[in-house]
Formats: structure tokens, sequence, C-alpha cells
């Protein structure tokens, strides 16, 4: 062939070469990267909203959880002074000691200036009687009934029902105390103040107590009607849409580091969140009795949301190393290709021994067993009652330990020789130096 006969096959390929070129150089819009970073970028913003609601609605609907939550409030001291000193105060006011005693002396006037004393000394034990019942197991029993009560009628109050125990009404938390003092006062008479039997329960006017006072307090019954049915299930949504965002990525180690890192920054802004609003909690709490108790309620009232921050801190932290470890980054892949030189090495060492048939067993359903860990490490968190940074720790730990150990029995079951496979009688092994012997003659 002559070279005027291949120039134009040779402009038509450069040609060709400089339209794969220009091609090269513009970048195609994919849409389907595009649409998993828009996934993950939404899920991002409604993490830390479905963290707190998902924590809000299992603490306030559910009386087990909301009673397990408050209960170590009972034994903390400042939460007992503030309780005692308000129904030591709502007591002394119904007793009226003074009034009593002055009653009783009146036919003695030489004897009417022990009233004061004696209505002193009747106070001072009844302020002693309720510490004491405060300090005591019994006090627990007390406690429990109040919050099973205070739940079911905190529920009824942000549902807009007006006849609990708790109300909302012109930005105000309203306590109704008749059933705590009906408790109280029963505790009382079975220490043996009989008397107490007598103290009349105040009227409604005057047995309530403002807990929270607050322009915004109006407005939780609206969010309560609007979040409560998307609280319930807005939280498995966002880990749904995050693992969406994974499967649909193209780059999925990438995407896992990505999600790794929305996780992590959605548990610091709960984190901070939870900072501020401690603040307008003790902004809200001054001017109550439970001013001083506040930081031990706020603290123990969010304890199950900041165990939760803490458990997607370290799911964040988790996300984040296994993407990497599985990226295209030189270190990822150097990293890669020495644990499994390691296991390699491991298993071919092994590969004579009794593990060759489980290996080769293993090895041929590896997929089914790498699924299988997957599997079952997922269903722990999911099923566990709370998830915690430890739990998740603890059971990627594991789930990695086994990941190894189906890449060791691989190893152990490949290098297993075909003919003791093929043939098990051994016939084969004794044919074989035979027919060598018959060659060497």
């Amino acid at each position: 062939m002559s070279s005027g006969e291949s120039t134009p096959d040779v402009e038509a390929l450069q040609a060709r070469i400089a339209e794969l070129e220009a091609q090269k150089g513009r970048r195609r819009f994919d849409g389907r990267g595009f649409s998993a970073w828009v996934v993950v970028v939404v899920a991002a913003l409604l993490f830390p909203l479905a963290l707190t609601s998902f924590w809000a609605q299992r603490t306030l609907t559910d009386t087990e959880r909301f009673v397990a939550t408050v209960a170590p409030l009972a034994e903390d001291p400042t939460i007992q002074k503030a309780v005692g000193d308000k129904v030591s105060s709502e007591l002394i006011v119904r007793l009226d000691a003074q009034t009593r005693v002055e009653d009783l002396l009146a036919e003695y006037p030489s004897l009417a200036a022990l009233s004061g004393p004696i209505a002193s000394g009747v106070n001072s034990l009844v302020e002693r009687t309720v510490t004491e019942i405060l300090a005591s197991d019994q006090f627990d029993d007390v406690w429990v009934a109040i919050n099973e009560k205070m739940q079911e009628a905190l529920v009824a109050a942000l549902e807009g029902k007006e006849d609990g125990a708790v109300t909302i009404t012109n930005g105000q938390v309203v306590l109704d105390t008749g059933d705590l003092f009906l408790i109280v006062k029963e505790r009382l008479v079975e220490r043996g103040l009989s008397f107490a039997a007598n103290i009349p329960v105040p009227p409604v006017a005057d047995r309530q107590i403002v807990l929270l006072e607050s322009e915004e307090l109006a407005r939780a019954q609206v969010f309560y009607a609007i979040g409560q049915p998307v609280a319930q299930w807005l939280i498995y949504v966002v880990l749904l849409m995050f693992v969406g965002a994974i499967l649909l990525a193209r780059n999925r180690p990438r995407m896992t580091v990505a999600v790794g890192v929305a996780v992590l920054l959605g548990a610091v802004a709960v984190r901070l969140g939870l900072v501020a609003g401690q603040n307008q909690v003790s902004l809200s709490l001054q001017d109550t009795p439970f001013g001083l108790a506040e930081r031990a309620f706020f603290t123990i009232l969010t304890a199950f949301l900041v165990d939760s921050v803490r458990a997607a801190f370290v799911l964040g932290l988790i996300l984040i190393v296994v993407g990497w470890y599985l990226g295209r980054s030189s270190a990822a892949t150097r990293l890669r290709a020495g644990v499994s030189g390691v296991l390699s090495g491991a298993g071919d060492r092994a590969a004579g021994g009794p593990l060759a048939e489980v290996g080769a067993f293993v090895g041929r359903t590896r997929t089914v067993w790498r699924v299988l860990v997957v599997a079952i490490a997922v269903g722990v968190v999911l099923l566990s009652n709370q998830v915690t940074g430890s739990l998740l720790l603890w059971t990627a730990v594991l789930a990695i330990l086994a990941l190894a150990v189906i890449e060791f029995l691989t190893a152990a079951g490949s290098t297993a020789p075909p003919a003791a496979a093929e043939d098990p009688t051994g016939e084969a092994d004794l044919e074989e130096p035979a027919a060598a012997g018959t060659g060497s003659d």
C-alpha cells in the first residue's frame, strides 16, 4: 500500500483522536453522582433535627422511658431540696400551726407566750419529716408515681387538653400539685404525723406552680402536633437516605467518608444545641422553685440524648475510617495490600492443615459470609434499646475481626491440592511414582 493511499486513513485517525481529546476536556454532567450528593446534603441537614426529635418523642411519649430518665432526679440533693422547700412551705401554710396553737391556748392566757415557740417547733418538725421522706427509699416510689402522672399530663398539655395536671397557659407551664400534695400528706400520716390528715387540699388556684415561663412555650403545642407523627420515623428516613446516597454514588468510598463527616457534624451541632438549651433552661427556671436544681434537671433529662450524640460521633468516625480504607488513595491502597498480604500469608501457612477444607467452603461462599456479618452487625445496633458509642465501637471491631477471619480462611482454602479433592481414594498418588520410575529407566 502506498503512502498516498494511507494518507486518508491517517487523517481520519488523527481527526478521531482530536475529537476524543476534545470530549475528554469537556466534563460530562453526572446525574447519578449529582443526585447522590443532593441526597447526602439533605440528609445531613435533617440529621440534627431527626436525632433531637426522636429523643424528645421517645422521652416524652414513652412512660417507661420518661420515668427511667427522670428517676435519678429523686436522688439528686438539689432536686430534693427544691421539692422539699416547696412541699414544706405548702404544708406549713395550710397547717397554720400558729393559729392552731393560739386557739388551743386561748383558755390559758398565762401560756399564750408559748404559742410562738410551739408553732415554730411544729413547723420544724414538718420540715424535718419532709426532708427525711425525700431522703428515704419511700420517696423513690412517690417520685415514680408523680412522674408517671406527670408524663401523662405533659403529653395531654402538649395535645391542648386543659384538664391535666400540667397545662400550658399564656406561655407558662403550670403544674397542679394536688396529686403531689395528697401523696406527701399520706406519707406524713404513715410517719406518725396524724394531724397532717386534717390539712385541707389547697384550691386549684393556690396549688398551681409555674415550672417554666417563656413566650415560645405556647408554640410547643403546634410543634408537637406537627412533629409528633414525623419524629417517629424521621430518623429512619434520614439513615436510609445516607445508605441510599452511598449506594447511588459512583465513588462509594468517597461518599462513605462524606456521610461520616455529615453524621459527625450533625452530632457536633446537636451538642452545641444542648449547651444553648441548658442556658435557656437556666433562664426559664431561675424564678421557679426548681431554679437551684436546673443543672441536675437538664443533665439527667438529656442523658439519653447525650448518649445518642456520642454514638453518632463514633458512627461518623467509623464511616470516615472505613471510607478512607476502601478509597483510592495511595496510602489506603498500600494499607489494604499490606493487610491482604498478612492474611493471605497466614492462610497459606495453614493451607495444609485441617482448615483447608473449611477454608475452601468459606472461599466458595465468601460473599454470603460477608453479607451475613454486616447484617448481624446492623441488626445488633438496630435492635438495641439504647445505641451508645461503645456499642457501635465494639460492634465495628468484632465485625472487622469476623471479616478478617473470612479472608484468612479463604486464603487457607485457596491452595488446597486439587488432586486430593478430585480423587479422595489416593490411587493417583500411588500410580505417579511408578510412572516416574519407568521413565528413569
